[in-house]
């Protein structure tokens, strides 16, 4: 009978609420780095990461020098868990964000996997050649951008895959919605059923983990279509890594350590080796300004396009035109629904055509204001506006009777309308601004025979009510779809006639990234239009409505990235946001007064939050703005190649990593914020 050597296991945790650091356990099972082990920790098991294994002969005297005892590992769940240039990568990534590496490893992981895999020895990861490792010198040369319309990114998608096909190589192809994802694997699949994996987190946990492990040991090359945490699928044939709607914020985690799966792929792709291609309607600023510096050093996939074409009619509405002027008795009367719009919906009807309105805004009025003490009615537990909903009957009193009711969307707290002001008691009380529910209201006044459909996270509660919705929409000729940035997920093909009824009060947030939202959200319904594209604004002098009206990419681009250069935002500058939250808004004060004494070297700026209260806790932001290049400042390549001038500058960013790594048990550190608010 052979003797069982005990080993000591150094493991990277992968659970919420444990240390980032790395543990150590022992174990007399045959075990290697890169095997799924289920260790104790604080009385429940988690899964952890073998990150290396010692011979517990060779390390006894500081065994028994160490002031805690060693635990045993429960189980070895997966002898060969995740590529080691993945675990390599993900390494890089917490040091980027400032997180452990069990927590990135989370972020590329699904917890159905992490929980469902059987105790059994695995078979090999992959079943291919292993990708060629570049250096990173090399790896730009490998990322390539694609911007365009939807079918012409597909066109070159089918290609990519076919290439990689008759290579023997596979597909990663990343997208951030399960919604995308439906979309788009209905497009790409064709002819290749077989290997083809479409993997989200909605999936039942057996069929996750039953893909998961089928996708690992087929033969043939495959294309997997997945959200983002499946990037830790462990194929050595993977060669190319395509991220499709490169703009979407559902890439970028809304919690803490706020990982951008962006710039994740970025780092995978360069210790896997596998080629990256961002995907779009038009690059993000930062993307395209370092396409075009030469930074990628790979031309576009496409011959990209400096505008984005569209045959469908473009026409701009100046609603200021159309208001009624003010006299001294009264304000003026404020025009939701402009002629020319009506003139669109009326062939809708005549045609029996559809149609989309887009307003960004639920409710019936997004703000109400005191005429005399002019105060807006906020939130008593948030200083956030309250919302003007109305509510057509009651099922649980019987009754068809509108009512008219206040919603914090911060914290959900509804109170009934009020008929005079909270803070003077005056009863001359205005709703303002224009919701999704005053549309639909005047629609139905000005054109009764008008089927109208109204979408938006209110009225929608499952993807599900979502898919039955925009069914009954599609059959149902001469009809309107009223909705928000909501119809993006369910909506994926166009309709005859789109309008946008108001952006506007977009504008107003003071956002470096608004301007590139706005294009993007302009262009992405622009593209569902055949017929006829409308767009109402009193803004008509903002440039960035003839760029989207033209489809002017270029133009539009240029004018952006000299704003951002103006201003050192990204891509000249990358921003480190500092996040405190408290209910003792005088300690909140001291704690970040103090944090900026600490950080002064780096000017930092301390300001409140755009909503400075949110569910009665008080939030302070301090932000630092750095070059690029200059983070992360602890990776060891970068300190070989530096020269002495760079490693002594490098050394004061050390610094200021370490002193912002000092506050994070206080503070939540973002990294390349997607907002600033």
């Amino acid at each position: 009978m052979a003797i069982k050597i005990m080993k000591i296991v150094h493991v990277i945790p992968i659970a919420k609420g444990v240390p980032s650091k790395k543990l150590s356990y022992f174990t007399a099972k045959d075990v290697e780095a890169g095997a799924l082990v289920l260790i104790p920790v604080r009385n429940r098991n988690i899964p952890a990461l073998v990150d290396s294994v010692e011979d517990a002969k060779d390390i006894k005297s500081s065994i028994r020098k160490s002031d805690f005892n060693l635990k045993k590992i429960k189980s070895v769940k997966s002898s060969e868990f995740l590529r080691p240039e993945f675990v390599s990568a993900c390494k890089e990534i917490a040091i980027y964000f400032m997180s452990g590496p069990g927590t990135a490893i989370k972020n590329f992981v699904p917890q159905a996997v992490l929980d469902g895999l059987s105790e059994k020895k695995s078979g090999e990861i992959g079943t291919n050649a292993k990708n060629k490792k570049v250096t990173a010198k090399e790896f730009h040369r490998g990322i390539s951008i694609i911007y365009g319309l939807k079918e012409e990114r597909l066109q070159h998608y089918r290609s990519v895959i076919r290439e990689n096909f008759a290579k023997n190589k596979s597909v990663f192809f990343c997208l951030p919605t399960i919604s995308d994802i439906m979309d788009f694997s209905s497009h790409l699949k064709k002819g290749i059923e077989n290997y083809t994996f479409v993997l989200h987190n909605k999936l039942p946990k057996k069929k996750i983990v039953e893909e998961w492990e089928r996708a690992i040991s087929e033969n043939h090359p495959i294309l997997i279509i997945a959200t983002k945490s499946f990037l830790g699928l462990p194929r050595k044939d993977i060669s190319d890594i395509i991220l499709d709607y490169e703009n979407s914020s559902a890439y970028k985690s809304q919690t803490r350590p706020y990982i951008d799966a962006r710039k994740s792929v970025e780092i995978i792709s360069k210790h896997t080796g596998s080629r990256l291609i961002f995907g779009d309607t038009f690059a993000r600023s930062e993307t395209a300004y370092r396409q075009e510096s030469g930074e990628f050093h790979s031309p576009p996939i496409a011959a990209s396009r400096p505008r984005v074409l569209s045959e469908a009619d473009q026409v701009m509405v100046n609603m200021k035109e159309l208001d009624a002027p003010a006299s001294e008795e009264k304000r003026s009367k404020f025009t939701i629904i402009s002629p020319q719009l009506l003139k669109v919906l009326n062939k809708t009807l005549k045609y029996n055509e559809k149609s989309i309105l887009f307003i960004n805004r639920k409710g019936h009025s997004p703000t109400t204001i005191c005429m005399d003490c002019k105060r807006t009615v906020l939130c008593e537990k948030c200083d956030s506006p309250m919302v003007l909903h109305k509510i057509k009957g009651d099922k649980k009193f019987s009754t068809t009777e509108e009512k008219f009711f206040f919603s914090c969307h911060k914290c959900f707290m509804e109170t009934p309308a009020m008929d005079s002001c909270p803070y003077c008691g005056s009863w001359q009380i205005k709703s303002m601004g224009v919701g999704l529910q005053k549309i639909t209201d005047e629609l139905a006044a000005a054109m009764p025979e008008l089927k109208i459909f109204t979408m938006d996270s209110e009225s929608i509660k499952t993807e599900k009510q979502g898919q039955n919705l925009i069914k009954d929409f599609i059959n149902s000729p001469g009809s309107v779809l009223v909705g928000t940035e909501l119809i993006f997920s369910f909506i994926k093909e166009p309709v005859e006639r789109v309008a946008i009824v108001s952006v506007d009060p977009l504008f107003t947030l003071p956002e470096f990234r608004i301007n590139e939202k706005i294009f993007y959200l302009l262009l992405k319904l622009r593209s569902l239009a055949k017929k006829t594209f409308l767009i109402q604004t009193r803004m008509p002098d903002k440039s960035i409505f003839q760029y989207a009206l033209r489809g002017n990419v270029s133009g539009f681009y240029k004018e952006e990235i000299e704003n951002r250069k103006l201003f050192n935002y990204p891509p000249f500058k990358l921003l480190i946001k500092l996040i405190r939250e408290s209910s003792d808004e005088k300690n909140l004060d001291e704690e970040t007064s103090a944090a900026e004494e600490l950080l002064k070297e780096w000017k930092p700026t301390a300001y409140r939050a755009f909503i400075p209260k949110i569910k009665n806790l008080f939030r302070q932001y301090i932000l630092i703005k750095i070059n690029p290049s200059d983070w992360p400042p602890k990776m060891p390549e970068k300190s070989e190649e530096d020269s002495a001038q760079t490693r002594g500058e490098r050394k004061d960013y050390e610094k200021l990593y370490n002193t912002i790594a000092s506050l994070a048990g206080v503070w939540k550190i973002d990294i390349d914020p997607e907002s600033l608010l």
